[in-house]
């Protein structure tokens, strides 16, 4: 009999309400900033047809896929599909988003650097037709 565990690797979490999301997402901190460490890290569930708004970090990011297929899109650049195991590098102050396809969930781990007191600067929410283009 197997033992294998089904389970996310982490809890789902609460729901973002925050306005900086469309769709179910979901965010477990991790860790906090502190005294050590000058980011945070979270694990952010998005529910098939969740995503970020379009954002940029001042000190960049770096995305860690746990589960599922989503995408991930520069501004001006054709969006890529990622899966679990791929490892994002966002460099700072590129314009961008994230989040699960049309069709699947999606589980990543953010590492989020801090410059100051920001780690994220939030824009307008991608549209219906720039998420629909991204899961052609």
């Amino acid at each position: 009999m197997s033992t294998e565990s089904t389970s996310s690797l982490f809890a789902k979490g609460e729901k973002l309400t925050n306005g900086y999301f469309t769709g179910d997402a979901y965010l477990q901190l991790l860790l906090a900033k502190d005294k050590n460490n000058d980011f945070v890290i979270g694990s952010v569930t998005f529910e098939s047809g969740a995503r970020t708004n379009w954002h940029t970090h001042p000190k960049g990011q770096v995305l860690i896929v746990t589960e599922g297929a989503g995408l991930y899109q520069e501004k001006g650049k054709v969006a890529k599909s990622i899966k679990k195991g791929d490892v994002i590098n966002i460099p700072e102050n590129v314009e961008h988003w994230h989040g699960a396809s049309a069709t699947s969930k999606m589980v990543h781990i953010a590492i989020t650097n801090y410059e100051g007191e920001v780690n994220a600067v939030w824009l307008n929410p991608v549209t219906d037709m720039e998420y629909s283009e991204a899961n052609k």
